[in-house]
């Protein structure tokens, strides 16, 4: 069961540093993103990303980011990244869409599976 980000309707930014725990789970996906980051002189923390974001009604996880993800390497290079996004609760409870009990009882966010390409342009999600 995966929790629909696409139901969120905020954005916000964040680094590339920020979302490795998502790429070192692909040792290609990890060789591509060190590949681009080297050709573009710009290290992890220096390149910007956009993902889904959870907005303040959500009591534990307000303003953690999730994929999507739209990474700018370049003016002309861009990474686009989707993963199986997983929200829990404390008791394990796993929450599939944003409704009021999980916006007060999500406390956990797992994010596995990354899927990416590049782009010339950037994306639209």
């Amino acid at each position: 069961m995966a929790f629909d980000t696409s139901q969120l309707d905020q954005g916000g930014s964040l680094s590339l540093d920020d979302i490795t725990p998502l790429i070192d789970q692909s040792p290609a996906l990890k060789r591509e993103v060190t590949a681009a980051a080297t050709k573009a002189g710009k290290k992890p923390e220096r390149i910007i990303c956009a993902g889904m974001r959870f907005s303040n009604r959500w009591k534990e996880l307000g303003g953690a980011r999730v994929a999507p993800y739209t990474c700018k390497f370049a003016d002309d290079r861009y990474l686009k990244i989707r993963a199986t996004v997983r929200l829990t609760g404390d008791s394990g409870k796993v929450f599939e869409k944003p409704t009021r009990e999980a916006m007060r009882n999500a406390s956990h966010i797992s994010e596995t599976k990354p899927v990416w390409s590049w782009a010339k342009d950037d994306p639209d999600w």
